[in-house]
């Protein structure tokens, strides 16, 4: 690589070097219609001579072929895995074969089999692929998620149907609450793994700072987290501390505090969402609407002040019943009401700790 005339030599490492001449030695046949496709491409039209509405379409009908591609690489690579391919063109597992193929990572080309296999055996969620309804992000939710739902099988049809309509995260959440029904302990047994996880070390290096690295389990992250944004505001116009910084500063503080607190344990917050319709139901939901386990809910609940917020659901969404107001800016109880309704801001799903209460939805 020549740079001004400065000469620089690069190196790829020996591993890249092995997936490269497994790439050249690849055969290069394929279906002659792959060339018809490729030389369509061509004629796509300039974006800049189309107007706003027709790029906003030509987004959803790319997208769309895109997804029928994609199904059709994932199916070409689960029928290469059958047949061995890898092994009569040497070319090690059919995951480095996919991957040297189309210049992927390792991980990635054996991700795109696992995934084709997966979808032998869901032939709904393929036959949705292969119309370009759904993308590779969605099946790679489903194929994930699928084995932890007994009697899939049954729910296929309707999964497809949910995931030709909201997004891959969405989609995730709904399978992981449909997997948590099917396991009750699932979520308490997660929570405690995650928890056995949890690790901090603290060194200091040759200049005398200290440097801190180590990971919390959810519950305590969240916990330290919503601490140092309370304590990493700026104090004034003039405060020029990066975000970093403060956050350093914020920890500083914490520990000062935790020092002089008589009761560590403190006092938190929880808020209950009791259905009317439905009062002896099941289950408990933070704020973000994550789902929690019958022992996680009573650790978090052990020295809270717990709010009871009676309400009912409308379309799928939690409506808290009408509070009066006695000032223009929502109090503490109607806080916590629009906290429960909305997890956040409904246009840009920012967690309720990022709001303000506007009338957007007016709490009746």
């Amino acid at each position: 690589m020549k740079r001004g005339n400065r000469m620089a030599f690069f190196e790829v490492s020996r591993q890249v070097k092995r997936r490269l001449d497994l790439a050249a030695d690849l055969p290069t046949d394929h279906p002659p219609v792959l060339g018809e496709i490729d030389a369509l491409v061509d004629q796509l039209p300039d974006p800049e001579h189309l107007c706003a509405e027709e790029r906003a379409g030509a987004l959803a009908a790319v997208a769309k072929l895109r997804n029928r591609l994609d199904a059709y690489l994932t199916e070409t690579a689960a029928t290469a895995d059958e047949h061995a391919d890898s092994r009569v063109l040497g070319a090690g597992t059919t995951g480095m074969m996919v991957a040297v193929a189309t210049g992927q990572n390792p991980a990635v080309g054996s991700a795109t089999v696992a995934r084709g296999n997966a979808l032998q055996h869901l032939p709904l969620v393929a036959a949705s692929f292969r119309e370009g309804n759904i993308s590779t992000a969605h099946v790679a939710v489903i194929t994930a998620e699928a084995p932890k739902i007994t009697q899939f099988a049954d729910i296929e049809s309707q999964v497809v149907t949910i995931a030709e309509t909201v997004e891959p995260g969405e989609l995730r959440r709904i399978l992981s609450l449909l997997a948590d029904q099917c396991r009750p302990d699932a979520r308490d047994t997660q929570a405690e793994d995650l928890h056995a996880k949890r690790s901090l070390s603290l060194s200091e290096t040759a200049n005398g700072m200290f440097r801190l690295d180590g990971y919390l389990d959810p519950v305590a992250g969240a916990a330290l987290r919503d601490a140092l944004a309370t304590l990493m505001k700026k104090t004034s116009r003039e405060d020029t501390r990066t975000a970093k910084q403060r956050r350093a500063d914020a920890l500083t503080d914490l520990t000062t505090a935790g020092q002089a607190n008589q009761n560590p344990l403190g006092v938190s917050q929880v808020s209950v969402l009791v259905d009317l319709e439905d009062l002896s139901s099941d289950g408990a939901v933070l704020d973000d609407d994550s789902a929690l386990g019958t022992r996680m809910l009573d650790l978090i609940t052990c020295t809270a002040i717990v709010s009871v917020i009676l309400g009912t659901r409308r379309e799928n969404t939690f409506v808290p019943l009408a509070l009066a107001r006695g000032k223009r800016t929502a109090n503490h109880d109607q806080w916590r009401a629009l906290t429960a309704r909305d997890r956040g801001c409904i246009r840009c799903g920012r967690t309720p700790r990022y709001c303000q209460a506007h009338h957007i939805h007016h709490c009746r």
